[in-house]
């Protein structure tokens, strides 16, 4: 039997498959709304504009990116009084 084939070292062998799972953005959107409030002092009211049309694609692009990190970022706008917007 042959040795199996090197190139620089390293052994060619065809990479398996990353596995899939699953993912609802229901339960990631239930936890932000339970995580959330206490973390940064936010009602949770105050987390409506996280919550676009756009939720469900960007929390799946998050999820299936292996190295991804979400930020949620809290901004206070002044024009308006005391309202804070929050975006990921």
């Amino acid at each position: 039997m042959d040795p199996p084939a090197t190139t620089n070292g390293s052994l060619n062998h065809q990479q398996e498959p990353e596995p899939t799972s699953a993912f609802d953005p229901e339960i990631f959107h239930s936890y932000l709304l339970s995580l959330l409030p206490p973390v940064i002092g936010a009602y949770p009211s105050d987390l409506d504009s996280l919550f676009d049309e756009e939720f469900d694609a960007r929390v799946a692009r998050f999820a299936s990116d292996t190295g991804a990190v979400i930020y949620v970022v809290k901004v206070k706008e002044e024009s308006e009084g005391d309202i804070s917007l929050f975006y990921i």
